[in-house]
């Protein structure tokens, strides 16, 4: 009996022992995570890039009444580095841990620990650079042009990794006749006291040394370099280290000639380069001015300057927001899940609603009423019922749609294709409305025509149950100022006259941009709309080619100022569409070496110089200009900006780009001249300086003998140098960027002047 009790009596204590473990025998104690927190390994104390942490990264996990929880899987994450595991289990102390080798590059580095239904916890380390181990130079052989020329060589001392040691480097010239070094933080301004000699400078850091070489050139055409001869129009092109020098020679009578530096890399990048002018005279900029001409543009008082920057952004939220839609968008489509609000054909006097916002996509709807004033044959035109007083007539709405229908529309479709078609009613919609107006701020000088925004032509709903883009007008159609005469809205006065004098070169330009985005969304299947420059530069087209349709003039005719005033019909036609791209591109020339045909910012002068790229490309490659404009806006597949250009023009875009960069000083202007440094269609000489009475407004510099002479070239862009070389003599320069020699997309145009 005895034993039978003790046995019972260790039973029962087992018992208590396994209820006071486990709560009851379906489980442990501890509830599920609710709780992460760091208990080791945080913000230690000033670790070196690439070593293991001396202290692990350590986590506990709990539940809800703070109790430890066992067997909890832990994800490890770290920006940089390694771990000796991406996933751990909880111990019965609730802890997990992991062992971190800081990645190579100094500064935070932070890696995260993570439970599932848990926010992650972030471990945060400093690591500082491990010993010094070398010197790195920021030129090995520095070029300088001459005496006086200056250079900043950095000299860093590093660890293994390339990491900046603490503790800073000093240089020295070894010959400080040739070249003295002016210390200065992490290096030195090398200064070339001597000319055609080569020095050695040496940089020191703790107990390590590092020498460069430092050649100070000799003066351009001095060592054996054969000089180039040039008849008056003709171009001679250097390109890479070959455009490191040139020379040119003198005839009996002397010569003159410009210097074109172009650089192309297609980085969006900035190159910076120097010239080292000897032999060299100064020039004549030859500008040229139109003395007596009338403004073109100006209308009922002080000329008022379309707001190009809205488009831009405008462009730039499309094809952002939208461009991951486009997908479910033909999709959509194609099962008519996104069904129009404006599929049945609108009758006159019908209200719609229509949602005006023009700074978010696809949502944030600002709906306003419109009341359908005109139906022409391609046109609903819709007036906003909470417009000013003293606007447009309903006679006035009619005559802009058959305007658009009988000029707008054939030019556009004729050049670019059809639109689509995604309400069914075989007509664009014009909404004419104040909230246009509103979008310029009180008593400004510039305007908004209007503008076309993509976001109406996607579906309202990918299915039935899923939403696309909500606010959809789920229409082709356009948004248009209108007449404010007496600046109710934010007190900018719109006359009608004015309202009606651009209304159709806005929608010339805007109907570009709906053909072009829908035949992108719903024709070609691309992945996403054309690049905003590429987009900008064919709108600007369809201006120009609706300018010849209304004019009666022709591409390739070396239009004139004078030709374009007159008779009425031309000089009318000019002020709508044509007169505008001259002082887009007008802008360009003010600053060309800070503006390019294909910059992303896509802002009035690169507009400009897109258009005229587009004019002068198609006019050097001929043919059906209808087919061309046709394949830049219905690419293959993947094909957008750059490429596509280069798949139309079939060539090195950027040499193009470069002669054309050379037509912009030399056209008409110097005789001899090959086609492609011609603009066949613009005498631009005359028109651009006909607008408001003023010289050719490209900027030109002088290369003066004996001056070293910097300048700063965006990608795509161009300066322009002119100099002489006296009868019988050389003339020319070196040119460097940046203390070594120029890079392979670089390259140097000279034009023979006189």
């Amino acid at each position: 009996m005895r034993v039978s009790f003790r046995l019972r009596s260790v039973a029962v204590a087992a018992l208590v022992v396994q209820t006071s473990a486990c709560g009851d025998a379906s489980g442990p104690k501890f509830g599920p995570p609710a709780t992460e927190v760091i208990v080791a390994g945080n913000a230690q104390l000033n670790p070196q890039v690439g070593a293991m942490l001396p202290i692990p990264l350590s986590i506990r996990v709990a539940d809800a009444q703070d109790r430890n929880v066992r067997g909890a899987k832990v994800f490890w994450n770290a920006s940089t580095g390694t771990l000796s595991a991406l996933a751990s289990l909880t111990d019965e102390n609730g802890l997990a841990s992991v062992n971190w080798t800081l990645g190579t590059a100094s500064g935070t580095q932070v890696a995260t620990a993570t439970v599932s239904g848990l926010p992650p916890v972030t471990f945060s380390e400093h690591a500082i650079a491990g010993p010094l181990t070398q010197i790195l130079l920021s030129r090995d052989t520095v070029r300088l042009l001459g005496i006086g020329d200056s250079f900043r060589l950095t000299a860093r001392p590093v660890d293994a990794y390339g990491n900046t040691v603490l503790g800073g480097s000093k240089v020295e010239s070894l010959d400080t006749t040739i070249v003295t070094a002016d210390n200065l933080g992490t290096g030195a301004i090398l200064i070339a006291r001597a000319s055609n000699a080569t020095a050695t400078v040496r940089a020191t850091a703790g107990a390590l040394t590092k020498t460069g070489t430092v050649i100070v050139l000799p003066a351009a055409c001095s060592s054996g370099a054969a000089p180039l001869s040039l008849n008056v129009g003709e171009v001679a092109i250097l390109s890479g280290t070959a455009a490191s020098e040139f020379c040119l020679q003198g005839t009996d009578a002397g010569a003159e000639f410009m210097a074109i530096p172009f650089y192309s890399d297609f980085s969006q990048s900035t190159l910076r380069v120097a010239f080292y002018a000897s032999g060299t005279t100064p020039v004549t900029s030859g500008q040229s001015s139109v003395r007596k001409a009338r403004s073109a543009v100006t209308r009922g008082g002080a000329r008022l300057v379309e707001d190009q920057g809205f488009e831009t952004r405008l462009r730039d939220l499309s094809k952002r927001d939208l461009t991951p839609k486009m997908a479910m968008a033909r999709q959509a489509r194609s099962l008519s899940a996104g069904t129009s609000k404006l599929r049945a054909l609108v009758k006159l006097g019908d209200e719609l609603q229509l949602n005006t916002n023009s700074s978010v996509s696809c949502a944030n709807p600002q709906l306003r009423t419109g009341r359908v004033v005109a139906i022409s044959n391609r046109a609903i035109l819709v007036a906003d019922t909470a417009n000013p007083a003293g606007g447009f007539t309903d006679a006035d709405y009619r005559s802009i749609g058959d305007t658009f229908d009988t000029l707008v529309y054939s030019v556009d479709t004729q050049n670019f294709g059809d639109p689509s078609d995604i309400d069914g009613n075989q007509r664009v919609i014009m909404f004419f409305t104040s909230a246009v107006n509103a979008l310029t701020p009180p008593n400004q000088s510039s305007f908004i025509g209007g503008f076309f925004f993509s976001r109406d032509l996607f579906p309202i709903s990918a299915t039935p149950t899923q939403a696309l883009c909500a606010t959809s007008n789920v229409a082709e159609m356009f948004y248009l100022l209108v007449p404010d005469p007496d600046g109710m809205i934010n007190q900018n006065v719109r006359t009608p006259d004015f309202v009606r004098g651009i209304t159709i070169g806005v929608l010339a330009h805007e109907f570009e941009h709906l053909i072009n985005a829908s035949r992108h969304l719903y024709v070609t299947g691309t992945s996403t709309f054309e690049d905003v420059f590429l987009d900008e530069g064919l709108a600007h087209m369809a201006e120009e080619l609706t300018f010849y349709r209304a004019s009666g003039l022709s591409h390739e005719g070396d239009i004139a100022f004078a030709t374009t005033q007159a008779p009425q019909p031309v000089l009318d036609a000019f002020n709508s569409f044509g007169s505008a791209n001259m002082r887009r591109f007008r802008e360009f020339l003010r600053n060309p070496q800070a503006g390019s045909p294909y910059a992303t910012a896509a802002d009035i002068s690169t507009r400009g110089a897109i258009w005229s790229f587009l004019r002068y490309a198609a006019d050097r490659r001929g043919g059906d200009e209808g087919a061309l404009w046709q394949q830049l806006v219905n690419p293959p597949a993947g094909l957008y900006g750059i490429a596509n250009l280069n798949h139309a023009f079939g060539s090195d875009i950027s040499s193009w780009i470069r002669d054309w960069a050379t037509a912009n000083y030399a056209d008409d202007l110097i005789p001899g001249l090959e086609s492609n440094y011609t603009h066949p269609s613009w005498n631009y000489r005359s028109v651009i300086p006909g607008l408001d009475a003023t010289l050719f407004p490209l900027t030109v510099r002088a290369l003066n003998s004996g001056t070293i002479t910097t300048v700063d070239i965006d990608d795509g862009s161009a300066a322009y140098f002119g100099f002489g070389v006296p009868a019988g003599a050389t003339g020319g320069a070196r040119i460097t960027s940046r203390g070594g020699f120029v890079p392979s997309a670089f390259s140097l145009s000279i034009v023979r002047t006189k």
